[in-house]
């Protein structure tokens, strides 16, 4: 197997690990290969189609149309691959049963950073009335598809910067060799998926927000249980702080190469020792997060500057969010800060409420309770 194919196969088991539970039916396809396959469909589309993962991958997703392939949509959607550019339409599928459903699919081509295609996405959903611009839960479907958007463009970024990781692991090392560290970093970001399911309102996905505090103590968990040392005991302490999605996908996956780095280097020759998490409000829109150890410290100014892969994505990350790294090490331990700001407002009412934002992280004044 060569090189491309090493990094292909684990870019596909990746993107398996991460959009396993993604709570929206989704299809990645390869234009580059005859007849552009599927090459992953997640468990929410075999819900959704009741056809199993192993009967559809291989396949062109034309399958579902059963014998109604003259839809004028078919055509749109069939321009709109050619052309490799995004698109909307409404389909008449059927499922394995022989039942039909309306499905409302989004398709977006996914590129490398040369501008390669390597992939085109598809987000959808059964919907009951487009005419009357319903789904079957009677919501409107112009919110509806703003939220299938939302979903596609977060799974387009986060298998890019999976994408990327690769291709850094791949400089380094034998990128089978490397699997078990990318499959960490894979697994910190699938744990953004599961807030998606904690929504602002009762009964409405949302996903342009999230609970940056319940997603770093899941990322905590995940790489305390896959890099942790049997005798080094993990704290987290983590405020409601809330955060647009692309940036707590930057903030955890920050989170776990500061956490594994600790892990791997702070104890050695150490029978036993402490790791800290804190995640906290400084006022305003300003952030800290805090990753501290008692372990054997580091020689001043070697990390991350002169660091390996991972102190390399860490300093990226950094850069992305703009934030403002300091690491403090003795002998008795390393403290590293990052400080950044958080354009939504963080805070939360006592009774539960938090101040909306707009598209660009702007205070709009309105109010919602969460739950309600």
């Amino acid at each position: 197997m060569d090189d491309h194919n090493k990094i292909e196969s684990i870019y596909v088991a990746a993107g398996q690990s991460m959009l396993a539970n993604l709570p929206l039916s989704m299809v990645l396809t390869d234009p580059n290969r005859p007849d552009n396959p599927i090459i992953y469909v997640n468990r929410a589309f075999e819900q959704l189609t009741g056809y199993a993962a192993s009967a559809v991958v291989g396949r062109n997703c034309r399958f579902l149309q059963g014998d109604d392939r003259d839809q004028p949509e078919v055509e749109v959607l069939r321009r709109a691959i050619e052309a490799r550019e995004s698109v909307t339409v409404t389909l008449d599928n059927v499922r394995l049963d022989g039942s039909s459903f309306r499905n409302r699919l989004i398709i977006a081509p996914a590129f490398d950073e040369d501008g390669s295609i390597y992939a085109f996405i598809g987000i959808q959903a059964e919907v009951e009335d487009v005419d009357a611009a319903t789904k079957p839960d009677g919501s409107d479907i112009v919110s509806f598809d703003d939220r299938l958007q939302e979903m596609q463009h977060r799974v387009k970024n986060h298998l890019q910067m999976v994408a990327s990781m690769i291709r850094l692991q791949s400089r380094d090392t034998d990128p089978r060799a490397a699997f078990p560290i990318l499959a960490r970093r894979v697994d910190a970001l699938a744990a953004l998926y599961d807030e998606f399911h904690i929504a602002p309102r009762r009964g409405e996905m949302r996903y342009d927000v999230v609970s940056a505090g319940g997603y770093v103590s899941r990322v905590v968990s995940i790489v305390g249980a896959l890099d942790g040392r049997r005798n080094v005991r993990v704290t987290v302490d983590t405020d409601s702080v809330y955060m647009r999605t692309e940036r707590a996908a930057q903030l955890g996956l920050l989170t776990s190469e500061l956490l594994s780095n600790a892990f791997n280097h702070a104890f050695e020759g150490r029978s036993e020792g402490v790791v800290s998490v804190q995640l906290k409000e400084l006022g305003g829109d300003r952030l800290r997060l805090t990753v501290s150890d008692d372990g054997i410290g580091m020689d001043e100014g070697t990390w991350p500057e002169n660091g390996n892969l991972g102190a390399r994505i860490a300093r990226g990350l950094v850069g992305d969010l703009g934030a403002e790294m300091t690491v403090m090490s003795t002998g008795s331990g390393t403290i590293v800060t990052v400080q950044l700001d958080n354009p939504i407002d963080t805070s939360l009412e006592a009774d539960g409420r938090r101040i909306l934002s707009d598209a660009d992280g702007q205070r709009t004044g309105e109010i919602e309770r969460l739950g309600d």
